[in-house]
């Protein structure tokens, strides 16, 4: 199974830019789109005609949401945590398999205000309680999405400078800390432990192409999933938005097979 993670900034400005030839060129089985910032999900269903779609909108216009396209749909499909002060903002999807759970998020930013920034840390306390809750049914997840944060100075240009800026605080950083002791690992590093691989650049400052950026797309997958990663790479090529995919090649591990 090939899955890939995209956050496009904006489903309609991907698709002007050829987002749909190229996800049918990658032969990738799941499709898992953040920030799509449109609500019609009837308009995209029909952009998808032969594949799956289910997505989630927030309650304001224009702004978050998440959705998944896929080959084989999965045998459920649920929205959110539970809580509409996090549901309301559409950030959380969660496609059920029938031994595999992948969850499609984006996660808050927090760089606009300190107010934002608190909202981020809330929402991370509901995320790990959400993930702890469902790993104590399922053993293989896969999470996959932009998380807003940088887990070591690898992951990002300038730690120095940067160190304690939204996305790159002692709290963020802790909570991947825990993550990654229970076991989960971050797919990418599974099989890369080079620094400069960044998976967003801002549009300032020709930050793309001077890799001047951030690695802050990832899939982490739980410990049982993580013995069935076989890839988990970038792909720069086309240039969809601020944001590159990341793409994660991954088969049942051979113990449930």
């Amino acid at each position: 199974m090939q899955i890939i993670s995209l956050n496009g900034n904006g489903i309609r400005a991907c698709i002007r830019k050829g987002m749909i030839p190229w996800w049918e060129s990658t032969k990738a089985d799941i499709l898992l789109f953040q920030e799509v910032r449109f609500g019609d999900f009837n308009a995209i269903d029909e952009l998808f005609p032969d594949y799956w779609t289910a997505g989630f909108s927030a309650v304001k216009k224009g702004y978050s949401g998440v959705l998944a396209v896929a080959k084989t749909p999965p045998k459920k499909v649920m929205f959110g945590m539970g809580d509409p002060l996090w549901d309301d903002e559409a950030r959380v999807m969660q496609l059920i398999y029938s031994d595999l759970v992948i969850v499609n998020a984006y996660l808050p930013s927090g760089a606009s205000s300190l107010a934002r920034q608190k909202y981020k840390l809330g929402f991370l306390i509901a995320f790990k309680q959400y993930i702890d809750e469902l790993s104590q049914s399922h053993s293989n997840i896969i999470i996959a999405g932009d998380w807003n944060m940088c887990h070591t100075d690898k992951d990002i240009h300038n730690p120095s400078r940067l160190s304690g800026t939204p996305g790159f605080t002692k709290e963020e950083r802790h909570w991947l800390d825990v993550l990654n002791a229970e076991g989960w690992k971050d797919g990418f590093r599974i099989f890369n432990s080079e620094s400069e691989n960044y998976t967003w650049w801002s549009y300032q400052s020709d930050s793309r192409n001077r890799n001047v950026g951030w690695r802050i797309d990832a899939f982490w997958l739980s410990p049982s999933a993580s013995r069935g990663a076989k890839k988990c790479i970038h792909l720069h090529q086309p240039e969809l938005s601020d944001h590159c995919p990341v793409l994660l090649d991954w088969e049942m591990p051979s113990i449930f097979t």
